[in-house]
């Protein structure tokens, strides 16, 4: 049995609109609400995952717009309709703020809230790891799907490519079919390398030596988005959470292959960063009184969640700068005809 991607990497067309309906903006793109921040980049399709590499640029991994290929993958209502193009882009944007297109001409599948298709892009030595994060069956055998791909950051030559497709089909973790959307990856002092796949919903790790291996399922679907290592090996992962229901988003903090902390009753929490002692969550959406809203950005401990920013429409990923501020990436969804997105670096931080 397929588990419903839809409900995977973003918000079901009830939630979408759930947003519209509740007046949070209206089919104009230029009517989306202010920024709690300064904007870096806007006018993106799309914007996913952010990292800062050593020389202080920022990475930007752009799903795209789709194309002029039109197809059809399953939905939770039948056939839905996408266009297919190559308008994934990695975009690095330099201390002074110059946008550069790193890399193009990625595959961006387009329906009509969301995006499937490049995901992450992060920087780490002489490599940029790449995240190309699929629809489990529905766009199967497509170019690097549900993949982890390590390129050389200087040739662009591709070193590796780490096949989440293939674990998923010969093991199904969570026994509930086959399901694969790479979502996050961080890497463990000794070199291990940790996946989060929130159509799997596995914890996986990979060596060189010992290539990919299951850390954890979740059989719940609680639908796993990002990981964080701390300095002492912990472990951190965030959750979208079950059906995208209010409260059911969460975090797991992991020691020593246990369970040691829940952060629970958060609102689809789509990336996290661990500062020091300090862990940021992303909800791509806040539920209220009258229904989904925008989404924030908060910090969570034992106490609770605190907001550090909010009003963000469909905010994505997030990454500290070298100059202490935190970036956001907004709009991954779009929830309005011609709405775009960007990145933003929030106030006071």
């Amino acid at each position: 049995m397929l588990k419903n991607r839809f409900v995977k990497l973003g918000l079901s067309a009830a939630l979408a609109l759930g947003l519209l309906s509740g007046g949070v903006f209206s089919a104009a793109a230029q009517d989306m609400p202010p920024l709690p921040g300064e904007a870096v980049i806007g006018d993106l399709n799309a914007p996913r995952g952010l990292a800062f590499d050593a020389d202080g640029n920022l990475i930007v991994a752009v799903a795209g717009s789709g194309g002029d290929v039109t197809l059809t993958i399953p939905g939770p209502e039948g056939e839905q309709p996408m266009s297919l193009g190559m308008s994934g882009r990695i975009i690095s944007i330099a201390p002074d703020g110059t946008a550069t297109d790193w890399i193009g001409g990625f595959p961006s599948y387009a329906g009509a809230m969301e995006t499937i298709g490049l995901y992450r892009a992060i920087p780490q030595g002489d490599s940029l790891w790449v995240i190309f994060s699929g629809s489990g069956a529905a766009t199967s055998g497509a170019f690097w799907m549900d993949s982890v791909v390590e390129l050389d950051a200087a040739t662009l030559a591709v070193k590796r490519v780490i096949n989440l497709n293939d674990f998923e089909v010969q093991n199904d973790p969570d026994g509930a079919g086959y399901d694969s959307n790479v979502s996050d990856i961080a890497w463990g002092a000794d070199g291990t390398l940790y996946i989060t796949d929130a159509g799997g919903n596995d914890l996986l790790s990979w060596t060189e030596e010992g290539g990919l291996q299951l850390v954890h399922a979740w059989m719940d679907n609680p639908v796993p988005t990002g990981v964080e290592v701390a300095e002492n090996g912990d472990l951190y992962i965030s959750f979208l959470g079950a059906g995208l229901a209010p409260g059911a988003a969460k975090i797991e903090h992991w020691s020593n292959g246990e369970l040691v902390e829940t952060f629970g009753g958060l609102n689809a929490v789509s990336d996290i960063l661990l500062d020091g002692e300090t862990l940021y969550a992303v909800e791509l959406v806040v539920f209220g009184e009258q229904g989904p809203g925008p989404g924030r950005v908060i910090s969570v401990n034992a106490d609770g969640a605190t907001p550090v920013a909010e009003g963000l429409i469909a905010p994505f990923g997030i990454a500290k700068g070298p100059d202490g501020a935190l970036y956001v990436s907004y709009g991954t969804i779009a929830f309005a005809p011609g709405m775009t997105g960007g990145v933003v670096k929030l106030a006071g931080m």
